[in-house]
């Protein structure tokens, strides 16, 4: 909200949110903040209110990345499916021009990243920051969801700790030099005892 003030953007913005305790807090800030008119959040699904008239320029997503083992989660504003990187795969797939989004470290970051690129993104910039799992994730089934990813190379973590990305991938063919192979080697060295400093 801040950000949004601080640049003085004009346009309008719809966000979504499947858990109603969370749309609920975040139409009070809006409206705390003084942006209310021209960002909206709503309790529902993001993929269901796409329509396909509308012209898709920029998502922004912070999606869930459980991985779960379960097909029907408890939490489903949570998951991420069984590898934690269906809805961001589902994003990707979405049409939008720009996608800025989170990726994190114990989600099958790599089939994310090749997502993209078979979807025609490049990745133009991006930023990462070690954090601590949280409750859900420290959940004995998702927990040890995560550590036979770990096993299997598709997930990466440091203890209690992961990688969360964020990353700006564009397609409309005004930008160069791809970022996936840099950041794929960023997180695959997470954990790893004898990782070596990225060059």
């Amino acid at each position: 909200m801040s950000t949004i003030q601080r640049i003085d953007f004009q346009g309008r913005m719809r966000g979504f949110e499947l858990d109603e305790t969370s749309a609920a807090s975040a139409r009070e800030l809006i409206h705390q903040t003084g942006l209310t008119g021209r960002y909206e959040v709503r309790h529902g699904d993001f993929f269901t209110g796409l329509h396909p008239w509308e012209k898709r320029r920029c998502v922004v997503a912070n999606p869930p990345y459980l991985p779960h083992p379960e097909e029907r989660p408890a939490f489903p504003h949570l998951s991420g499916g069984h590898s934690g990187a269906a809805i961001s795969k589902r994003l990707l797939s979405a049409g939008f021009d720009t996608v800025l989004m989170m990726i994190s470290s114990y989600a099958d970051p790599f089939s994310v990243l090749e997502h993209a690129r078979d979807c025609g993104y490049t990745l133009t910039s991006w930023m990462v920051l070690p954090l601590r799992m949280g409750e859900f994730s420290r959940r004995p089934h998702v927990r040890s969801r995560i550590d036979a990813m770990s096993r299997a190379g598709t997930a990466f973590v440091d203890g209690e700790r992961y990688l969360l990305a964020g990353g700006v991938w564009d397609r409309t063919g005004g930008v160069s030099g791809d970022q996936s192979a840099v950041l794929s080697r960023v997180m695959s060295r997470f954990g790893v005892a004898d990782r070596q400093p990225v060059s």
